[in-house]
């Protein structure tokens, strides 16, 4: 059994950089951009050749899948669907591993990655698929501007505003965000206990110099130094035949499709 992330509906053909926003009853969502707030950040390199854009999004997928693992090797319980419980997870780990700005740019580019998705299902005419484990991608949007917003309400107004959160639900962010944060960060105390550690370890790459592997392995020895975990786990970067990244149970392994970074990039340009 493994457990998937699809950060993007798979074959989005939504043209970059406007996204089109989405509609919640009477409540109109302004349009997310991929080049919000700055108009020229996203699209500029990192020291790995990745854009902004691309790493955000990678970085999320990461920690989404870093979830199912803990959720896994931890034996943690889980009140209600997994995927949303790692959704929510990403969202506390950017905020602790993140200064002020670069959360703010994360959130803005993970929330147009959202977006496109939204308008994907929309634009399909039949809806998303509701049977589906994951929450749908305007769910989704919506439930991920939320903790990001509520998790600093004081100084992130724009947030809150720029995307569209409808006030009924931004008046429980921080709510929503204490109860999250509280939760997530009694387990990322417990494995961090005895960091920095080893456990993740690069291991099946198509090619070790690529942006895209360069920065997984960078996150991976990011993760390493805060945490430490039961079992050894591999993190891999190959293709997959499918736009997606998932954890693998047995034997443990976080895997990176080749595949997501290439559309992200197609997407941000």
């Amino acid at each position: 059994m493994r457990f998937g992330s699809i950060v993007l509906v798979t074959a989005l053909a939504v043209p970059a950089p406007l996204i089109a926003g989405g509609v919640k009853g009477d409540y109109v969502r302004p349009r997310a951009t991929i080049v919000t707030p700055d108009d020229s950040a996203a699209l500029q390199e990192d020291e790995f050749g990745l854009s902004r854009f691309v790493a955000s999004n990678i970085r999320e997928t990461i920690y989404h899948e870093l979830a199912h693992l803990l959720i896994d090797q931890l034996e943690l319980p889980v009140f209600g669907p997994e995927e949303f419980a790692a959704d929510l997870f990403a969202a506390v780990m950017i905020n602790r591993l993140h200064n002020e700005d670069d959360t703010i740019a994360i959130t803005y580019d993970v929330a147009a990655a959202y977006d496109a998705g939204a308008t994907k299902e929309s634009d399909r005419g039949a809806g998303p698929a509701m049977w589906g484990v994951h929450g749908t991608d305007q769910q989704r949007y919506y439930n991920f501007v939320c903790m990001m917003y509520g998790a600093n309400p004081e100084e992130r107004d724009d947030i809150a505003r720029e995307l569209g959160l409808p006030d009924e639900r931004a008046e429980t962010c921080a709510d929503e965000y204490a109860l999250t944060a509280r939760a997530w960060g009694e387990v990322l105390d417990r494995v961090g206990e005895n960091a920095p550690g080893t456990s993740l370890k690069m291991d099946w790459v198509l090619d070790p110099d690529s942006p895209l592997t360069r920065f997984v392995k960078a996150e991976t020895a990011r993760l390493n130094e805060i945490l430490t975990l039961p079992r050894e786990t591999s993190v891999s970067v190959i293709p997959c035949e499918e736009i997606n990244a998932y954890y693998d149970p047995g034997p443990p392994e976080i895997l990176i499709c080749t595949e997501l970074g290439e559309h992200l990039a197609d997407l941000a340009q």
